[in-house]
């Protein structure tokens, strides 16, 4: 009997390491892309995509290790997130504190529901030209971290 109780715990833990070991190798946050701010250069926003199973909750981001405080998530429930889009008086944008909301995974969002339901993810972040951005964010309770060096004339 504890022959077996011991064959399944081993097991139990085995499949958990490799269940991280898969993770951490597949992040599940990816930056589909990044502009900047219309009229307003130090400004980027970069658009983020969810392609894991469950929601995705940021927690913190900082711009050249240093804490950004303005850093806000922006939700559209209509278009992508372009180097043409308005920000301003956009009524199908909405602004959010980086822990305020969840980013749902691409397979879930209704590509049929536009206008009504959340359909894109972004952060707007102050950074100059090539500046370096961490997000730090949390995946089934597993914090997790991505980094994007932005590139000028992007």
């Amino acid at each position: 009997m504890k022959k077996i109780l011991f064959i399944l715990m081993l097991s139990v833990l085995l499949v958990g390491a490799i269940f991280m070991i898969y993770l951490k190798s597949n992040p599940p946050l990816v930056i589909q892309s990044y502009t900047s701010k219309q009229g307003n250069e130090p400004v980027k926003i970069i658009a983020l995509e969810n392609t894991g199973l469950r929601e995705i909750k940021l927690k913190q981001i900082l711009v050249n290790e240093q804490r950004s405080n303005s850093a806000k998530l922006i939700i559209s429930k209509a278009e992508p997130f372009e180097a043409e889009t308005k920000l301003e008086g956009n009524d199908q944008l909405s602004f959010h504190n980086l822990a305020q909301r969840m980013i749902v995974p691409r397979r879930y969002i209704n590509q049929q529901a536009i206008g009504e339901q959340p359909q894109h993810y972004a952060v707007q972040v102050q950074a100059s030209n090539n500046q370096k951005v961490t997000i730090y964010y949390e995946y089934l309770k597993i914090p997790f971290t991505l980094t994007v060096e932005l590139q000028a004339n992007k």
